[in-house]
């Protein structure tokens, strides 16, 4: 079993300095004057499992628990303990055989913890010391004043204690839960009663709404079928008189339509007169405008001549360039894959950066041998265009994909040898941060110097590659690499000025194509120009005699158009005559519209049917006003109570269901609790036996029911039943006790602590919980706080604390052979 090796305070309370005590198996005790500081190691021993409540540990917060300075004795600015137990069997799921754990908080009342030294969480290290059974709130420790609490509980507090051991608060919850789901359905099948009875209510009422709605419809239907009837005999004698207007039409229109096609055709050759004339003044109108094309062919010279001019400029300022320039050499693969122009491609990895002039040479120098390496957007794109340079047989190039490259992060250096460097490579660069991994994975462990004195300091340190700004390299192997450098710049100063060459480039080309268009379109209106200003008689005469034609055909369409407008008058009048009945056919139409789904008419004069329409209207008028909404409102009540009724009878099922689900809990809750009960109630009778010979008893005030209060009585030896409430202030000690000693058997601990439970008891009870404490202490580890003579005589290992200039001292006392 798991049980305390040793204990180390250091700043904890009044123990300033680091304090080790260690704590065999058996019973040991640790005394000493009041005031001393012994009560603080059950302290430390809380604090170190990781009580959360400062109070628990007779502290206002966790910062007064650090030492607060003393005679001639600084305050610590921290507080520290750790417990090392013993793990031999196992309990603890960690391999070592001995667990340290230990419990610091500062001055800010910032808690760590830590288990064999590694930094954990605090929910970490209470779940790993609950394997062991070990609670910073566990039975096992009983600090000052816990049997003076248990003396005067009342019945439901140490009932309460029953409680939190034996776990019935998750039944609480879950019954808790169901009461107030059961509450909660009760209240709705209140509800849902009240509204069935109004829906019921209302049911009755439109049942009578609707029996005089459906007699109203009855009525209603012979009389629409009545309207209809009338309305179809007065269509059909309209009609007939509608058929004869529009005979006499059809005779009227036959002539006019014969008059109406000579005189198109008159009209239509006059038409066609009149457009020849009016093709014939556009080409003479045509012919005198096409002067402005000397004015276009002036303005496309003048166009080309400033194009050429430009040309000229560009040329001049490209062989500036390459004056400038020199002879670059360019890698043939990399050009190639440059040239084209595919997306995801994104240059060569020194087109990505820039930096200050200072430091060219030293980063040209750092990233010799990747200033051609071309950056690409993924894997798929490098292997692609790999495939492509082997396929044309240009060459190799390295790829460096965005998706792929993982950058390497910078070393940590001491803040004394980045004193002596400038920095490193990737923070005197500029670039876009999507480059990032790049950068880094190029220059990211890479640090720049001035001179390569100031490398020899580093490198003796630690290991990196350094770079001076002349170009000297230190690898980080060793090797050195250095002398004079050709390199000044390079392709990160020249850069821009390629790109500028790139662009003047592109415009020569984009205006020599320009020129090209205007010179073909010049010789176009050269051309042109060459037919203008021809004479214009011939037209003129063509146009003099379509006049004369023209004239005489509007002579002949203007008799036919006479003729045609009498014809027009008459059927006029004749179209006005049947507009008239066709207006009340349509009204009538209109009005047959709305019966049309009516199929069968009742086939009666027009008289007999209006006097039979106004007898129906009578009847209904003695039924009086009528919910017509009544039938399908009927309906839905009838629909809706029948729902109701169904959901009211599911409430009520559910409300069995919770019920039932309520008394599980509680039959589940009251068997644990019973069960816990009668082995503490167990416990209890053995250890007041061992204490006092006598008969303890643990009992509910009512029998059945857990909810009652929980009763200590005992019946002392030689005595009568008595409670403990009425029991003496010693028997009432021993007895509170013999409780506690019976809860901790119940959860059993590797250790129990015990801080001054003997103070108010006399010799002869002392001695009792004395032979109690070693009888068990041959199977479990006892450390018991006392300044009792008695208690310290039967001790297996004493400790003693004393006071000095406000610090506590221990002090190891060796107990005679017994």
């Amino acid at each position: 079993m798991v049980r305390i090796n040793r204990i180390t305070l250091r700043g904890f309370k009044s123990f300033a300095d680091k304090v080790s005590i260690p704590f065999p198996t058996g019973f040991n005790v640790i005394a000493g004057p009041n005031g001393s500081g012994k009560s603080n190691i059950v302290d430390a021993i809380m604090f170190v499992l990781g009580v959360s409540s400062a109070k628990m540990i007779r502290a206002n917060k966790l910062q007064t628990l650090i030492f607060n300075g003393g005679k001639d004795r600084k305050p610590a600015s921290y507080a520290e303990v750790s417990l090392y137990l013993d793990n031999k069997d196992g309990q603890i799921p960690l391999k070592e055989e001995e667990i340290k754990i230990t419990r610091k908080v500062n001055r800010k009342g910032t808690s760590v913890y830590k288990i064999n030294g590694k930094n954990v969480t605090k929910r970490k290290f209470v779940d790993i010391l609950a394997n062991a059974n070990l609670y910073a709130d566990g039975y096992n420790i009983i600090v000052q004043g816990d049997v003076t609490r248990v003396i005067e509980m009342n019945t439901q507090e140490r009932k309460g204690i029953i409680d939190d051991i034996c776990g019935i608060a998750e039944f609480d919850e879950k019954k808790k839960k169901a009461m107030q789901e059961l509450e909660h359905i009760e209240t709705r099948v209140r509800e849902m009663l009240i509204i069935v009875n109004e829906k019921e209510r209302l049911k009755r009422k439109l049942e009578e709404e609707k029996r005089n709605a459906e007699k109203y419809l009855q009525l209603e239907k012979k009389l629409e079928k009545l309207k209809a009837s009338l309305v179809k005999k007065k269509l059909e004698n309209a009609q007939d008189e509608w058929n004869t207007i529009s005979a006499q039409i059809k005779n009227l229109e036959n002539e006019f339509t014969r008059l109406n096609e000579k005189f198109s055709s008159v009209d239509k050759e006059v038409e066609n007169v009149e457009k020849q004339i009016q093709k014939l003044q556009s080409e003479i109108i045509k012919k005198t405008k096409d002067f402005s094309t000397s004015k276009k062919i002036d303005e496309l010279g003048v166009s080309i001549l400033r194009k050429r001019d430009k040309i000229e400029l560009n040329k001049r300022e490209i062989e500036r360039i390459e004056k400038f320039l020199g002879e670059v050499p360019k890698n043939r693969a990399v050009k190639q894959i440059a040239e084209l122009k595919k997306d995801g491609v994104y240059g060569t990895f020194s087109s990505i950066i820039s930096t200050k002039k200072e430091y060219e040479t030293a980063i040209q120098t750092a990233i010799r041998g990747h200033e051609s390496d071309i950056i690409v957007d993924s894997t798929n794109l490098a292997i692609e265009l790999v495939k492509f340079l082997k396929r044309e047989k240009i060459g190799q190039a390295r790829f460096l994909p965005l998706d792929r490259i993982k950058g390497k992060k910078k070393i940590d250096l001491p803040e004394e040898l980045k004193k002596i460097g400038i920095g490193f490579a990737i923070d005197l660069l500029s670039y876009d941060p999507k480059y990032k991994n790049i950068v880094e994975y190029v220059l990211g462990n890479t640090f720049i110097v001035k001179t390569i004195e100031d490398a020899k300091h580093i490198i003796k340190k630690i290991r990196i590659k350094i770079v001076t700004l002349d170009g000297d390299v230190i690898e980080p192997s060793g090797a050195i690499r250095g002398g004079y450098n050709i390199i000044k710049g390079g392709k990160i100063s020249i850069r821009k000025t390629e790109e500028e060459k790139k662009k003047l480039a592109e415009e020569n080309k984009r205006l020599k194509e320009e020129i090209k268009s205007l010179t073909k379109k010049m010789e176009n209106l050269k051309k042109l120009k060459k037919k203008e200003f021809k004479g214009t008689s011939e037209l003129e005469e063509k146009i003099s005699k379509l006049e004369k034609c023209i004239k005489e055909r509007k002579n002949s369409r203007k008799d036919l158009f006479e003729k045609r407008m009498e014809f027009q008058r008459k059927i006029s009048e004749l179209k006005i005559k049947r507009a008239k009945k066709e207006a009340i056919l349509d009204n009538l139409k209109i009005e047959k519209n709305e019966f049309k789904h009516i199929k069968k008419f009742y086939n009666e004069p027009v008289d007999e049917l209006r006097n039979k329409i106004r007898a129906i209207i009578s009847e209904i008028n003695k039924i009086g006003p009528v919910n017509l909404r009544a039938i399908e409102e009927y309906k839905i009540a009838d629909v809706e109570f029948g729902e109701l009724k169904l959901k009211l009878d599911k409430l009520l099922d559910e409300k069995g269901a919770i019920l039932k689900t309520a008394e599980e809990i509680e039959s589940k809750r009251k068997g644990r609790f019973m069960e816990t009960l009668k082995k503490i109630e167990k416990n209890f009778s053995v250890i007041y036996k061992d204490l006092t010979g006598g008969e303890g008893v643990l009992k509910l005030e009512e029998r059945e029911n857990i909810d009652s209060g929980l009763v200590i009585e005992a019946i002392p030896k030689g005595k009568s039943l008595v409670n403990i409430d009425l029991m003496s202030g010693g028997e009432k000690a021993i007895t509170a006790l013999a409780f506690l000693f019976a809860i901790q058997q119940y959860k059993s601990a590797p250790f129990y602590v015990l801080d001054e439970v003997d103070a108010s008891l006399d010799k002869a009870n002392t001695k009792k919980i004395n032979n109690l404490i070693k009888k068990y202490s041959k199977n479990m580890q006892f450390i018991v706080i006392t300044h009792n003579e008695t208690t310290l005589a039967v001790a297996d290992k004493l400790f003693g604390v004393s006071m000095q200039d406000g610090v506590s001292k221990i002090l190891a006392i060796k107990m005679p052979e017994k």
